[in-house]
């Protein structure tokens, strides 16, 4: 797709295979400057999706000199994949593999400086993935939901549910 031009940076619209489905991401580069930059591959937490609220953090971090990878979980957003909004946490566990892979091949990305940002069911994605033996520079768990049953236990389950 087209590139839009934004000050300090571009983005594009991408796509990347997870598990056979597509999904979709916006990736921010910034303009001119190193080659071989550090990237921040991000996505949002609990039945969300990148266009609500990443793309503004995206544009912050590529402002600052990373490359960013934003992207939808596969059944989710602009990424393929049936059924819509089936909220599974292997798959997405995958979706954050195949986005962190896809993101060490672009061009300007140093594989070894890939950080994953989550937020919310995202930020425990992120946790997960790198417990799980994922190798990344860093991880930032923005507000993480890391329990459920600690989840119901200190709001409630009617405020969970909401």
């Amino acid at each position: 797709m087209a590139t839009a031009p934004t000050p300090g940076f571009t983005h594009s619209e991408e796509w990347f295979a997870s598990d056979g489905t597509r999904c979709a991401a916006r990736v921010y580069r910034p303009d001119a400057g190193q080659e071989d930059r550090p990237a921040i591959v991000m996505a949002h937490g609990f039945g969300s999706v990148r266009a609500l609220r990443l793309y503004a953090y995206a544009e912050r971090f590529a402002a600052a000199g990373y490359v960013v990878v934003a992207f939808d979980y596969r059944g989710f957003g602009d990424s393929e994949g049936e059924p819509r909004q089936l909220l599974s946490v292997a798959m997405q566990h995958q979706d954050w593999r195949a986005a962190i892979a896809h993101t060490r091949t672009l061009d300007g990305v140093d594989p070894a400086r890939v950080v994953a940002w989550g937020t919310s069911f995202g930020g425990g994605h992120v946790i997960a993935v790198a417990g799980q033996g994922e190798p990344l520079a860093a991880v930032i768990a923005q507000v993480p939901h890391v329990s459920g049953p600690a989840a119901v236990r200190s709001t409630g389950l009617r405020a969970v549910l909401r």
